[in-house]
């Protein structure tokens, strides 16, 4: 298999017929099979090779999870042209950079891209052309195609056949992925087809433990995030999965039920949600149910320090596994092996609650630059506070520093039109992470915080805000927070409470008079500002993937923070 299209070749062939994609239409889950899918690949591929695409050219994305995002991409690549992903999330300014900035000639858009795009066309300066991959009409003539309507549908009306092969080599391009970053304008992270085969194949032997023949995968996260398009993509087309796309959250526990995916790919946010109501659920309960799940998160708790239980936890533990165990594992379906955790460090408290539900949660580590998979942790051995192994075509250390250093096969190309930045991030192959983390003697890492965004506060000392932030949002009051305190003599926080809890000063500050006592004195958060509006993707101050732009919201609450020392 020389590219990512010969993965999905490889597979086609065997699987024919069989249900490849799942999506729903008008209310009720239709399947594509191999066979639809690789003829709509061939139509559309020929389709861009008709207005002008060729090897080398980019084709940005910007749509929701659908399999049309899914078939769009092997059609770029298949022709050797460069899938360029945006989030449909982003708003003008940043569709108008990463078009511009990616020279892509042509973009396909769902319905909400194509309400943005619209505004800002007369300022794209190489983007010319547009196929809508939704049913909604617009006029060809206006440089829009339709997807269904101009490109599928006519070659069906001619029932034409086309399998023309274009040659892609391993060591082209395959991708640009905007970085969503926390400060400056976002940087195209170049990957190849080769490094990212490099990075499924690695990945795939993680899986081989779990003993499911046919893996079911249920899409939350946007395709348009490294971790996803290998994840919840690429790697489920190589083992031969199907692939359900939920775009609806508030359906998000129904499809679980319906789906019974095998595997869950997600980012530490959802677990959170997820603990979160299913923590406030158990208030309404009885005084047994509260006891019961009190005691299993106890149990849990002892097995995962491999202490043995006595004779009455032994009862006690096969009570709970019939009862409260066993109505929230049927919550995510009967044939769920493990959820994986990446994008961001998972809080301890959720890992030891699904541990001690009998959920294993198999939390990764990884970024764009390497395609994006470099450590995860084996289904048989799992250590809740690191995030696994690195791959097998993975090398890891540490600087003097503690900055995690990674090299191997899925290394990124560079970043497009930005050797500057190439070549401080890969300093004689090794990239450098930007994360701080520490190796144990199974070659187990566990991440510390990023490395820039370490307080040092006025004495001079370094302190990893992250840590504080986790311990202070496993508490249910606490919905978001970032803390705060470079240059300054204490910590200080900006909270947005929980709904329940609303604007309630006093049980915020009981909650940080409690989380205080097990911090040190220079880590203790000595006053709060309580914002009324959450952190957001609008408001510019999260990134796409739901992590905080400190410097961003430093700015916008200035005045504040600064009255927090007075």
């Amino acid at each position: 298999m020389n590219n990512l299209n010969d993965i999905f070749g490889n597979q086609k062939n065997k699987l024919r017929n069989k249900p490849l994609f799942w999506y729903k239409k008008n209310g009720n889950w239709v399947s594509i099979s191999w066979n639809e899918t690789d003829r709509q690949i061939n139509i559309l591929s020929e389709f861009l090779k008709k207005i002008d695409i060729s090897k080398g050219d980019k084709v940005s994305l910007i749509s929701k999870n659908s399999p049309f995002w899914c078939i769009s991409d092997l059609a770029i690549m298949k022709i050797g042209a460069v899938t360029v992903p945006a989030y449909t999330t982003s708003n003008e300014n940043e569709l108008l950079y990463l078009l511009n900035h990616s020279e892509s000639k042509l973009a396909l858009l769902d319905e909400e891209a194509y309400v943005k795009i619209k505004k800002i066309k007369k300022r794209l300066i190489f983007t010319n052309k547009f196929i809508l991959l939704e049913n909604f009409t617009r006029a060809e003539k206006s440089g829009f195609f339709n997807y269904h309507e101009n490109i599928l549908n006519k070659n069906i009306k001619k029932n034409k056949k086309t399998t023309i092969n274009y040659k892609v080599d391993k060591n082209d391009t395959a991708c640009i992925i905007y970085t969503s970053g926390t400060s400056a304008n976002p940087k195209g992270v170049m990957l190849s087809h080769n490094s990212i085969k490099s990075n499924i194949e690695d990945a795939k032997l993680y899986l081989d433990d779990i003993k499911i023949i046919n893996h079911k995968f249920l899409s939350i996260l946007p395709l348009s995030h490294a971790y996803e398009r290998t994840g919840g993509f690429l790697l489920p087309i190589y083992i031969g999965g199907e692939i359900y796309f939920s775009n609806n959250r508030d359906q998000l526990l129904n499809d679980l039920q319906y789906v019974n995916p095998t595997l869950i790919v997600a980012v530490p946010r959802l677990y959170d949600v997820l603990l979160k109501k299913i923590l406030h659920s158990i208030k309404s309960k009885n005084k047994f149910i509260k006891y019961l799940f009190e005691k299993n998160l106890m149990l849990g708790n002892k097995k995962y320090i491999n202490e043995k239980l006595n004779i009455n936890e032994k009862i006690l533990d096969i009570i709970i596994g019939l009862t409260i165990r066993k109505k929230i594992k049927k919550i995510f379906g009967k044939n769920l092996m493990a959820f994986v955790s990446g994008g961001a460090a998972l809080k301890q408290n959720a890992a030891i609650f699904f541990f001690s539900m009998g959920i294993k949660i198999l939390q990764g580590y990884g970024q764009t630059e390497n395609s994006p998979i470099i450590s995860i942790t084996p289904y048989n051995n799992i250590k809740l506070d690191k995030v696994g192994k690195p791959l097998n075509s993975t090398e890891i250390k540490l600087s003097k520093d503690k900055e995690i250093l990674v090299r191997g096969k899925s290394l990124m190309q560079g970043y497009w039109k930005d050797k500057k930045s190439t070549h401080k991030t890969i300093v004689n192959g090794w990239l450098h992470t930007g994360d701080l983390g520490l190796i144990d003697d199974e070659n187990y890492l566990k991440i510390l915080g990023r490395k820039n965004e370490m307080i040092v506060n006025s004495g001079g000392e370094n302190i990893a805000p992250t840590p504080i932030e986790d311990l202070l949002l496993s508490y249910n009051e606490i919905d978001q927070i970032m803390i705060y305190g470079h240059n300054k003599p204490y910590l200080v926080a900006l909270v947005h409470p929980s709904e329940e809890t609303g604007q309630n000063m006093t049980s915020i500050q009981k909650i940080f008079d409690e989380a205080n006592k097990n911090l040190s004195s220079t880590k203790k958060i000595r006053k709060f500002y309580l914002i009324k509006e959450p952190f957001s993707i609008e408001s510019l101050e999260l990134t796409p993937t739901l992590k905080i732009k400190r410097r961003v919201v430093e700015k916008n609450y200035h005045k504040e923070l600064q009255a927090l020392y007075k």
